[in-house]
């Protein structure tokens, strides 16, 4: 079932009137358009692209199911020229309540009268269980980061910058087909690697360093996402220590995802093993998330998540430990989520390596 179709069914089984959508994910999504000026109208059984000049060919060519328009005065004025001439003068239409900003809402408001009302739709609920084809994408993308990071490997060295790193890291992805990195780059050194989020700076890695590499691929405009952290020489007794706590929980999580589990079910089996080993204040984030058009997708995988993993979905599972100004690593695989188990897209190796070793 494609986007177009897939939404056409949420708007009938919901009994809306039809949705609009303007965000360039969302429009990538349901309508196959990747311009940046684009609004779509669905209704039950028709769909618009309203766009201008620039994209009206491109819309043609993407937009399969879509009448595409291209607006010659203010896209408000073509909405209320379709509503006329398909006698659409009342109803629910969903919007991206998230997404769209308040000044196009009350601009909506202020174009169709009040026989007209709104209301906000979680899309990315509808995006989070994915077709085969985008599964294909997101197994590339991994690929391209998999094989980045085995390249960046022999180039690592003491003394270079973590900045000096995640430029070769970045441009070994563009160089297998990336179209940009998957988000800001992190590598954190040192004692930088207690920050989970610690993007790139120019602190020099030191022998003895821990590195953690956060980073993916887009490829098609789905994104890769994979977690490693490695040792720049021997490792000490309380970096194999620590490495072991959380490689053993981030294998355990992996191993438990299928079908059916919660999100909360998934986290807890990271956050316990991570608890019994004396780190509980340490762990301080959510186990996953979902990664597909947005690196950060539904579901997620947390100490609050109901959600109920089904086939096709993709979680990450990125379990840590951060011992703040000290010390800290992660280390995360895109899974997807199968009937009876799991398929894992990231395939780097997850043994501590010891660079220069």
């Amino acid at each position: 079932m494609n986007g177009l179709n897939l939404l056409q069914q949420y708007i009938k089984e919901q009994e809306l009137t039809g949705v609009i959508l303007i965000s360039p994910i969302n429009l990538h999504y349901f309508a196959g358009f990747t311009g940046t000026t684009g609004f779509a109208i669905i209704t039950q059984d028709k769909a618009f692209m309203i766009t201008d000049f620039r994209y009206t060919e491109q819309a043609t060519k993407q937009c399969e199911g879509y009448t595409v328009i291209q607006y010659e005065t203010t896209v408000m004025d073509t909405l209320v020229d379709i509503f006329n001439e398909y006698h659409i003068h009342e109803g629910l239409f969903g919007i991206e309540g998230k997404q769209m900003p308040v000044d196009t809402y009350e601009t909506l408001c202020d174009t169709l009268d009040e026989r007209f009302n709104f209301t906000s739709i979680n899309f990315a609920k509808l995006r989070a269980v994915k077709r085969e084809d985008e599964l294909d994408l997101l197994r590339k993308a991994a690929k391209i980061g998999d094989d980045a990071f085995a390249a960046l490997l022999p180039q690592l060295k003491v003394g270079m910058t973590e900045n000096e790193a995640r430029i070769i890291l970045e441009s070994e992805m563009l160089k297998r087909g990336s179209e940009e990195p998957s988000f800001a780059t992190i590598v954190a050194s040192g004692n930088r690697s207690s920050m989970p989020h610690g993007v790139a700076s120019d602190k020099v890695i030191e022998a003895g360093d821990f590195v953690t590499f956060d980073f993916g691929a887009v490829y098609n405009g789905y994104h890769s996402d994979m977690t490693r952290t490695i040792v720049m020489g021997s490792a000490s007794e309380l970096q194999k220590k620590l490495y072991g706590i959380v490689l053993e929980a981030q294998k355990r999580g992996v191993a438990a995802v299928r079908a059916g589990i919660t999100g909360k079910e998934l986290d807890a089996v990271c956050r316990d093993y991570i608890k019994e080993h004396g780190y509980t204040k340490e762990f301080n984030h959510g186990t996953g998330h979902g990664v597909g058009l947005e690196i950060h997708e539904e579901p997620v995988a947390n100490t609050k998540s109901d959600t109920v993993f089904t086939e096709n979905m993709i979680i990450t599972v990125e379990p840590g430990i951060y011992i703040t100004g000290t010390i800290g690593l992660r280390i995360e695989d895109s899974v997807i989520v199968k009937s009876d188990g799991y398929e894992v897209l990231t395939h780097s190796p997850k043994e501590l390596i010891e660079i220069g070793i």
